[in-house]
């Protein structure tokens, strides 16, 4: 039922693309794949934005709200973040109102880097308790500027996502769009307040007032270019988001399921055994997996080599058995200053079936980054705005930086701190 769905989304989708009245895209319409590079590293795919001027760039051209959904901050001075800490203050001070939310598993390691921000006119900070609600925990990284610009991706607002880590995003300029993520947002902002899941239940049913976007009512986009891309938000967990946005789950699945020749994968970490929640197995992704690798379907994965803790590597090598399925794990050099805590790693975590149609999300792949912990991301199709993620994961399949995880060999998980 799941390929039935996705295949007459993505016919409808073909029809109106063919049709004329997608000859001219509004300007204010626009998609784009941002990139984070490690300094000193092979990485970073010519024409793709780096992320600090993206950021920069939509933090500046705030006229009304701000608001920011974020795993952690840790801000060090002369560092990548530190000027967009200063443009968040600045932004406060012209009037601009800024809401941070932020998790409370990982508020204290953040306060710090938040302190020059307190007390500055316009900006509030709440804490989600997502521990108490779900038993996950605040783990997006996303924000919106004047409900009209949506940044979503694997860059969390620390110094190293911006200069030192491999992440992948997208800016979405679109305002039905933004509108969407800025009803979760505003969901789960009354959440970090009243902590009143029940209520918050009530709430999630209520009918929205305006059009959102959806898998099957999605936005009309373009790229640079003027390539069309078409596009949804989807959101975990559902128990934290209104009733009417895409999960993520699902959509993810459907898109796995959707490849009919090559199915390319990069993320940080990724493992059927539940770790966090209840013990066992998670199988919906992992059973697509299998499912297009025994169609004959291509499989191509990369993870970080932080991925190579015993059972997840255990996990990896099932899948690397089996053919059609080729994994590697990808090791970034050491930075020239020696090393970083927490940093030279592959972080990215995104998704491509074929060559038109990927995923761009904030969580890693696991059962608890779906089922109890605040993820978010957006689904997207179109040849011209896929083809950067295409280039970029070529580039690091064949680049000098992966090994070809094989079964019967055991690796050694690297020190990451």
């Amino acid at each position: 039922m799941n390929q039935i769905k996705y295949f007459l989304v993505c016919a409808a989708l073909i029809f109106f693309m063919n049709n004329s009245v997608l000859a001219a895209v509004p300007a204010d319409t626009t998609f784009r794949i941002v990139e984070s590079v490690p300094e000193s590293s092979m990485y970073g795919q010519p024409g793709v934005e780096r992320t600090q001027m993206a950021w920069l760039d939509m933090i500046h051209g705030a006229q009304k709200s701000i608001d920011i959904a974020a795993f952690y901050f840790s801000n060090k001075p002369g560092e990548a973040l530190e000027p967009v800490m200063n443009a968040i203050a600045s932004s406060g001070r012209a009037g601009v109102k800024v809401r941070i939310m932020i998790g409370r598993a990982f508020y204290k390691r953040s306060q710090s880097s938040l302190k020059p921000l307190e007390g500055i006119p316009n900006i509030h900070i709440r804490i989600l308790p997502v521990d108490s609600l779900t038993g996950g925990v605040l783990h997006a990284k996303y924000f919106i500027v004047d409900d009209s610009i949506v940044f979503v991706g694997s860059q969390n607002w620390d110094w190293r996502a911006l200069s030192e880590i491999h992440e992948i995003g997208a800016r979405i300029d679109n305002k039905r769009f933004a509108k969407t993520f800025e009803a979760v947002y505003n969901f789960d902002w009354r959440l970090a307040k009243t902590h009143n899941l029940i209520k918050a239940e009530k709430i999630a049913v209520t009918s929205p007032d305006f059009e959102p976007a959806t898998e099957g009512n999605p936005v009309i986009l373009h790229d640079a270019q003027g390539s069309v891309a078409v596009a949804f938000p989807a959101f975990s967990p559902s128990s934290l988001a209104p009733r009417w946005v895409n999960a993520e789950q699902p959509a993810l699945v459907r898109l796995i399921e959707s490849a009919k020749h090559t199915l390319r994968i990069q993320v940080m970490t990724m493992t059927a055994l539940i770790y966090y929640g209840p013990k066992g197995y998670w199988k919906e992704i992992d059973n697509a997996l299998r499912d297009v690798a025994a169609r004959g379907v291509k499989v191509r994965i990369i993870v970080a080599n932080w991925a190579l803790r015993y059972s997840m590597q255990a996990y990896l090598k099932s899948l690397a058995v089996l053919p059609y399925i080729t994994v590697k794990f990808s090791s970034v050099p050491e930075s020239p200053s020696g090393f970083i805590p927490y940093a030279r790693v592959e972080h990215c975590k995104y998704a491509v079936a074929d060559n038109n149609r990927a995923y761009i999300g904030t969580g890693n792949w696991g059962w608890s980054y779906f089922n109890n912990t605040v993820d978010a991301s957006v689904f997207f199709s179109g040849k011209g705005p896929v083809s950067p993620l295409l280039k970029i994961f070529d580039r690091d399949w064949n680049g000098p930086y992966v090994t070809t995880l094989k079964p019967g060999v055991h690796y050694k998980a690297p020190k990451n701190h």
